[in-house]
């Protein structure tokens, strides 16, 4: 069967916008006012170029926007084209009817969870039945927040922590769930948090690796390490920093999974794909299943939802560009 990807908007991969120089016949009007912020899922972003209301019509910054949605801005000089596509929804093709993922481990750190919560904790109770059981939820909410893939950062929770087993030198209780500080040498309790918030991480003297007051500040200290990974700009509005070794990375060095290979992990050779390969895998075969099981009306429901969030989507890429 030939290989298709699955597209958003009816089964589109890639949003292309195509921007035309338009000649305005006399100058136009620049209106004086206070800043303009953007939000993006309730987060502000940032933008060099700020928004500005010319001829009572708010122009805004589209590479700002567009990286802020996990997408990715090319310009074709020649052709005077932006180019906007998604790498987020290039994930899974179809073959002979069975859902795979690319085997070249490209698949971007930023952009939005396409696995269900539901789904990943059938999984995880599957492999380990203690486990945390509202882990998934957590990952896909806090990891919106921040434009993160929530559901492949908690297939990377699952390598780091064996399905959150443990067994070395992290323990359960510490809420650690990427080896945050655990580099092989017990904690003093004197290290510096580098502006993490005291109230929320902390080291033990004799304990590996940092210790997180709650389950959802692990999630939150995680996410904000892949964060410092993926993405130049500042924490989003409102956020707090948790991840005591957030300034220790080189902003935006790895755009995919497989760039934290010999970053995130040393040597790390094969890191980023064993995350898919090994575990994300395992999450898209599970909910294709259950995908397959559905009744008929069951099905119908499904695809009258989906069609109904699409619909709202290029409503809102619409207004986007306006």
């Amino acid at each position: 069967m030939t290989r298709r990807k699955c597209v958003a908007t009816g089964l589109i991969t890639a949003v292309i916008l195509v921007f035309t120089v338009i000649s305005f016949l006399g100058p136009a009007s620049v209106h004086a006012q206070q800043v303009i912020k953007i939000f993006i899922n309730g987060s502000e972003i940032y933008s060099d170029v700020q928004p500005v209301i010319i001829n009572s019509r708010t122009m805004v910054p589209i590479r700002a926007i567009s990286e802020g949605l996990g997408m990715d801005v090319e310009w074709d000089g020649v052709n005077r084209h932006v180019k906007i596509t998604n790498p987020a929804l290039d994930i899974i093709e179809e073959n002979n009817g069975t859902d795979v993922i690319p085997q070249d481990g490209e698949i971007s750190i930023l952009g939005t969870s396409a696995v269900k919560a539901e789904t990943l904790r059938k999984l995880m109770l599957a492999n380990n039945p203690q486990a945390p059981a509202d882990l998934p939820e957590l990952y896909l909410e806090i990891a919106k927040d921040y434009g993160i893939r929530g559901d492949i950062a908690f297939c990377q929770a699952a390598k780091e922590t064996g399905w959150w087993k443990y067994g070395g030198l992290v323990q359960a209780y510490q809420n650690n769930y990427c080896g945050l500080s655990a580099t092989g040498a017990a904690a003093t309790g004197s290290e510096d948090l580098r502006g993490a918030d005291p109230a929320r991480i902390w080291f033990t003297e004799g304990v590996h690796g940092a210790i997180f007051k709650t389950r959802a500040d692990g999630v939150e200290a995680h996410i904000q390490h892949l964060y410092a990974y993926a993405s130049k700009s500042p924490l989003p509005a409102g956020k707090s920093l948790v991840d005591p070794r957030f300034i220790l990375v080189s902003r935006g060095i790895a755009s995919t999974w497989s760039d934290l290979d010999g970053r995130w992990a040393v040597p790390g050779v094969g890191y980023g794909q064993s995350i898919i390969n090994d575990y994300y895998n395992q999450a898209v075969q599970k909910g294709s299943t259950q995908t397959q099981t559905m009744t008929q009306s069951e099905k119908i429901e499904q695809l009258e939802k989906e069609n109904q969030l699409l619909k709202l989507e290029v409503l809102r890429l619409q207004k986007l560009v306006q």
